[in-house]
């Protein structure tokens, strides 16, 4: 990576007041949750079960597809998406005209009150070298601009997982409801690997486009870039994995109430 990750989890700097003052906030909705002590989910498509099963690869979270290096253990894996579902649900409960700087920025800090350090972050205007795109293509070159040029299992990881999300209808549904609105189509690659000197890091690479003209599958759909607005989002994190055990329990209860409709396992069919 151009800007490589070498601190163990324990010696990131990390921040318990700014945790616990941002969950203050999140603790307010939960006051119904204690009673509840059986979480609601029962579909083979929950995080509660994709937790209890051990399972996870690739994966629809929201706006989202979230890959795994396979170097990774189970439990990195399903805290890389119990983080993320949390990021998604958070902005999810964002009110309406909520711009999408806006919302950058409560995913980035929702990452951050978890223990998701961030080491480089950019959102600005894409400026793309040809006359048509797709929004896979475009995330792969949104990618590139984070990673070093030996990273390239990276940009495979991810590739591998759009061509399993191409055969999974109901995947390809969701992130579609989720990242398409009447002018604007969002969509985040998300990577997460192992880090240079251990841990686990997180790699975002994420599009908005502002077209009409979208319809159905639009990762895979052609468009012209002239005339459209486009912009890129990219950004490394690294995993303090004490700092979200701190706030582990808040973070599935906020999921109970919050995960609807929010997450598939990508099964390839």
């Amino acid at each position: 990576m151009s800007n490589p990750i070498n601190n163990k989890a324990s010696e990131l700097p990390f921040d318990n007041v700014m945790q616990d003052t941002y969950f203050e906030r999140i603790e307010a909705q939960l006051t119904h949750v204690s009673s509840r002590h059986v979480r609601k989910f029962s579909s083979g498509d929950s995080l509660t079960t994709n937790r209890a099963a051990g399972d996870s690869d690739a994966s629809v979270v929201g706006q989202s597809l979230v890959v795994f290096d396979e170097h990774l253990g189970q439990e990195d894996r399903q805290d890389g998406l119990d983080s993320q579902a949390f990021a998604e649900a958070v902005v999810r409960q964002l009110p309406a005209g909520t711009t999408q700087e806006e919302k950058y920025a409560e995913y980035n800090r929702a990452l951050s009150a978890i223990g998701w350090v961030t080491e480089s972050y950019t959102r600005k205007r894409y400026d793309s070298k040809t006359l048509t795109l797709t929004m896979n293509e475009a995330v792969f070159q949104v990618l590139e601009t984070v990673l070093s040029a030996g990273s390239g299992n990276v940009l495979s990881l991810v590739a591998a997982g759009v061509e399993k999300l191409k055969g999974d209808k109901p995947a390809l549904k969701l992130i579609d409801t989720a990242s398409k609105s009447s002018d604007l189509i969002s969509f985040k690659a998300v990577p997460c690997i192992v880090a240079p000197g251990g841990g686990m890091a997180m790699v975002m690479g994420g599009m908005d486009v502002y077209s009409k003209n979208f319809d159905g599958d639009f990762l895979f759909f052609t468009f012209n870039t002239q005339g459209v607005h486009i912009f890129q989002a990219a950004g490394i994190r690294k995993f303090n994995k004490r700092a979200f055990d701190r706030k582990r329990q808040k973070v599935y209860d906020f999921l109970d109430l919050h995960d609807d409709g929010l997450f598939k396992k990508i099964t390839g069919k």
